[in-house]
């Protein structure tokens, strides 16, 4: 079965590269880590850092004796993580290197942890015991460490003197010792000293702006320059647009006209004259907008539609249809997402199997206090509604034997129970940030209730009311030849 979880992904992914004409060069991850056996380990890469949003980029399955050697497409240099426990450790991958990974010692998150949508895993570098293929983590992991002693130890000096000659005494100094030749390690060096020049430079954001983005390329798998990105770009638009496109792009955003002729307004500020960093700059004011509701809702939605065909470059076009569809989709009335998962039997249910009937879909960690409860209350009415509702419980588990221990333990659990490791891809596409989790979805696959309450609270009312408007509406589109005396 975990055989086949690593079949399924590496198929996708190989497809994908054949699909898209990459030229793709292949990544090894190889080691022995026993007190991982029988893991599914997933390592992810930010596919977009506006939102910010993640993709899969390899599901690792760890052997039953700990051992593991598995290769898979890469193209590109890029940050990657993997959450473990408690830990989140990270490595930066390049095409045509093999790693030989040493795992940090297991430590599961607490309930406590777990249940918090707030908690942050520690970050960690992961091990890599071959040397030639650590060189470019160890000299960012090495560079950081560094400089965060000499920001935080000047930071306050910095700030109140706006010392000039400090932070280019700090800059050079750093830019001495750390002399790695890596055209990403160069970059990652470049956008963290912007790091410090904000500090020194304050109510100056429109010169840096004009000196670390304008002119250079979007670095779209570099972490440092999106941070960089958010801090200098949130709150900039349309407000401090030069005039007179700054009126012009606000009333332009009211009245809803295309991604392109947006993108032109900010064109004439010359900080914007990098076509690319406008469109970037552009979707990333559109998701400050969306969330804070300083224009409306559909107007974003629309606008950021025709983004995925106007825009000029391929990169910002994928950016687009990420945030457009984390903006539409998930609403009540829309179609939720598809999934493709192991049952309890190993074998593959889909979202399509269910149709014909409501589903609760719920999120759940088998080891978590708050998920058993509410799986008892379940229990309690699952036979009840048998006929009209389909319970679907997705396991949020590591590993997919501990779903296998829990359902023998608990075999009075007779619905639907999928271990969400053949397609790690759901937690994002259900954007789930902690368990228990519940959605409401109906016969027709479209989600009803997002959010859906958990099963203490007022589900089955909420799901009758559901249920019987549900099939008024059916009852309207075709109408039976007799009258029924039943009333609704």
């Amino acid at each position: 079965m975990k055989k086949i979880f690593c079949t399924v992904i590496l198929l996708f992914v190989i497809g994908f590269a054949l699909y898209s004409n990459i030229k793709t060069d292949s990544v090894r991850f190889y080691g022995k880590a026993p007190e991982y056996a029988g893991y599914n380990l997933v390592f992810y890469k930010y596919s977009n850092f506006i939102i910010p949003e993640t993709t899969p980029v390899v599901n690792l399955t760890i052997g039953k004796d700990g051992g593991f050697n598995f290769s898979f497409p890469l193209n590109e240099t890029l940050y990657s993580y993997t959450d473990l426990g408690r830990f989140r450790a990270f490595i930066y991958l390049e095409p045509g290197l093999s790693y030989h990974l040493v795992l940090p010692p297991f430590e599961p998150k607490s309930d406590g942890q777990i249940l918090n949508p707030h908690f942050q895993p520690e970050e960690i570098p992961l091990g890599i015991a071959n040397e030639e293929s650590s060189a470019l983590t160890r000299n960012i992991v090495e560079f950081n460490e560094a400089f965060n002693n000499l920001y935080n130890t000047n930071a306050v000096t910095l700030f109140t003197s706006g010392n000039i000659n400090l932070a280019k005494k700090i800059e050079k100094e750093l830019d001495e010792k750390f002399t790695f030749s890596h055209p990403y390690f160069k970059s990652h060096k470049h956008f963290s000293f912007l790091k410090l020049w904000q500090m020194t430079l304050r109510r100056q954001d429109r010169q840096l702006i004009y000196k670390y983005f304008s002119s250079g390329q979007v670095d779209y798998n570099l972490p440092v320059y999106w941070d960089a990105f958010r801090t200098l770009v949130s709150g900039f638009l349309p407000g401090k647009l030069s005039a007179p496109g700054n009126k012009l792009l606000s009333e332009s955003l009211a009245s809803n006209v295309s991604f392109d002729s947006l993108t032109n307004i900010l064109a004439t500020d010359t900080i914007f004259k990098n076509r690319q960093f406008a469109e970037t700059s552009l979707l990333f004011m559109l998701y400050e907008s969306f969330y804070n509701k300083s224009f409306g809702e559909q107007n974003i939605i629309s606008i950021t539609r025709s983004a995925i065909t106007k825009a000029n470059s391929h990169e910002t076009k994928e950016m687009a249809s990420i945030f457009h569809l984390k903006i539409s989709q998930l609403r009540p009335g829309t179609v939720a997402p598809e999934f493709s998962l192991f049952d309890r039997k190993g074998k593959i249910k889909t979202l399509a199997d269910y149709s014909g009937k409501f589903v609760y879909l719920n999120f759940i960690y088998t080891k978590n206090y708050h998920c058993l409860k509410d799986l008892r209350s379940i229990e309690q009415f699952e036979k009840i509604f048998r006929k009209e509702l389909e319970i679907v419980s997705v396991v949020l588990d590591e590993n997919y034997d501990s779903m296998e221990e829990f359902l023998k333990k608990h075999n009075r659990f007779n619905w639907e129970f999928l271990h969400f490791g053949a397609s790690p891809k759901i937690i994002y596409d259900y954007n789930i940030k902690a368990a228990p989790y519940y959605y409401l979805i109906n016969p027709e696959g479209k989600i009803t209730l997002s959010p859906a309450p958990s099963p203490d609270e007022n589900f089955r009312q909420l799901f009758i009311e559901h249920y019987r408007e549900y099939k008024r509406n059916e009852l309207r589109k075709t109408p039976p030849r007799e009258r029924s005396i039943f009333i609704w």
